[in-house]
């Protein structure tokens, strides 16, 4: 692909269409390459001392079946998202992207893009970096560990994350707007790319995990009975530039609904949520499921839920739930 310059009001533009051509990119190629992304971050999760199983969340794991088959759908809310970014580009009346001369002059003592950015009033907020990235493919793989080895594993991974050459989304930006360009283009022409998508990893620790999935069938089951929002708030530890505390909680109820992904969940924690998926499947069905969904997803998240297919999984799946 040609270059992309990235001080020019054109980069957001471009950044938008990069995830439009990866989005409608519908092809047997694209899923075999995001399966070799998460394949190879459960490697270097299962490189780590104090490793009890992994799991996924997210895209693409809301938008496949059980042991991912399916073809991989277009999600009108991916476009609608990333047209709204070029949107806000054009209509800024910037010429220049006034964030690419601080990234290159203060980005290495910028640990936190949400922190440096937000008090920002050089750009409008639709237009920081964080929002542009925002709009691109990436994977988010979470690695369950003893909680004493926590720190450990921090430390390896970021050794293993050299070895393999993975990033998350924030290590630089520009230049993974850059990246993710090049492997648009590749699985457009049907070339499988060498680089990996960007890869967010985040640790838990096995007894909060494990705490959490206990308490679902019982926090949805309330929530049903009395007609609130179900919830239950998770803090994961982030790889950003550095591993960071996220500063603000979010609903694990989300992604156990619909697309919580295990992989080699030892014993205990795979009968946990075998039980708790069980537990869940009796307490809803096709009459509560639209309303729970509607009260605990985001309304960003509920319009890709308007894609047939999204929403088809997403009730084949607890529907399965009571079929174990």
């Amino acid at each position: 692909m040609e270059s992309i310059d990235e001080t020019s009001i054109e980069f957001c533009i471009e950044a938008a269409n990069i995830s439009n051509t990866f989005e409608l990119t519908n092809s047997d190629l694209k899923k075999r390459y995001i399966l070799g992304n998460i394949k190879l971050a459960n490697i270097i999760m299962q490189s780590v001392y104090g490793y009890r199983g992994s799991f996924g969340t997210g895209y693409p794991f809301y938008a496949l079946g059980d042991n991912f088959e399916g073809q991989l759908p277009v999600i009108d809310e991916q476009l609608r998202y990333n047209n709204e970014l070029i949107n806000y580009a054009v209509n800024s009346g910037y010429s220049t992207w006034p964030c690419a001369e601080c990234l290159s002059k203060n980005y290495e003592n910028m640990p936190n893009l949400k922190k440096e950015c937000l008090p920002c009033s050089k750009v409008i907020n639709e237009l920081k970096p964080r929002k542009i990235i925002n709009r691109l493919p990436d994977i988010d793989m979470w690695i369950v560990c003893d909680d004493d080895k926590i720190e450990k594993a921090k430390k390896t991974l970021c050794e293993l994350f050299k070895i393999y050459r993975v990033t998350s989304s924030d290590i630089d930006p520009i230049q993974t707007v850059k990246d993710v360009g090049e492997i648009a283009e590749l699985i457009k022409n049907g070339i499988l790319p060498l680089k990996t998508l960007p890869i967010d990893f985040h640790i838990i620790g096995y007894s909060q995990l494990l705490a959490l999935i206990n308490e679902v069938p019982t926090t949805i089951k309330n929530a049903l009975e009395n007609g609130i929002k179900p919830y239950l708030p998770i803090q994961p530890i982030s790889y950003r530039k550095v591993w960071q505390l996220d500063a603000d909680p979010y609903n694990f109820i989300n992604d156990f609904l619909i697309n919580f992904t295990d992989f080699n969940f030892d014993p205990e924690l795979k009968q946990a949520l075998t039980n708790a998926r069980l537990e869940t499947s009796l307490v809803i069905n096709e009459e509560n499921l639209d309303d729970l969904l509607s009260n605990v997803l985001a309304p960003s998240t509920l319009r890709r839920f308007e894609t047939p297919e999204l929403a088809n999984y997403c009730k084949r799946r607890i529907k399965r739930w009571g079929q174990k």
